[in-house]
């Protein structure tokens, strides 16, 4: 009896650290930003209308700002490269915030981040809300939300 507990106790102990280096690689996963030209670029290919609107937001600490628009208008992606890693947090937070206190009671939410990045995305009101911060980059998308479908293939491609 004690070999067969010695050995569950084995398998046991195998399987938590194995479980352990699973969570920390997961966990230590970074994400790789794209430029804003790359930004471009992917979307232009996938015959989004591109609008630089880095104008509008110089005085925030935005480098480069653009607009991806969809070709019949129904929605855009914003993508904004800021000055520094900080400036890309508070952006974050703060339309984080925006997006929560523009939702309805019945919401569904996902909020998580690791290393160098955060990932936000609410579903109310019919809209579909997500932002996501790699590095000193920012994606933002607010859409109805018969196009979130959409526009989650287009957050794949771009991993964000």
């Amino acid at each position: 009896m004690r070999k067969g507990l010695k050995i569950v106790l084995l398998i046991t102990l195998l399987l938590v650290v194995a479980a352990a280096a699973v969570f920390f690689i997961v966990i230590d996963k970074e994400k790789e930003s794209m430029t804003a030209n790359e930004f471009c670029d992917e979307l232009e290919d996938e015959g989004y209308v591109i609008v630089d609107v880095t104008s509008q937001y110089a005085s925030y600490g935005i480098d480069e700002a653009y607009l991806a628009v969809k070709s019949n208008q129904e929605y855009q992606i914003e993508f904004y490269e800021l000055s520094s890693v900080s400036k890309a947090e508070n952006m974050f937070e703060t339309n984080k915030e925006y997006f929560e206190d523009r939702a309805g009671s019945k919401r569904v939410t996902s909020s998580y981040g690791f290393g160098n990045y955060d990932i936000y995305s609410l579903t109310s009101n019919g809209d579909f809300m997500y932002l996501c911060r790699i590095d000193n980059t920012l994606l933002y998308i607010d859409v109805e939300d018969i196009y979130k479908d959409e526009v989650k293939e287009i957050i794949d491609e771009l991993d964000y």
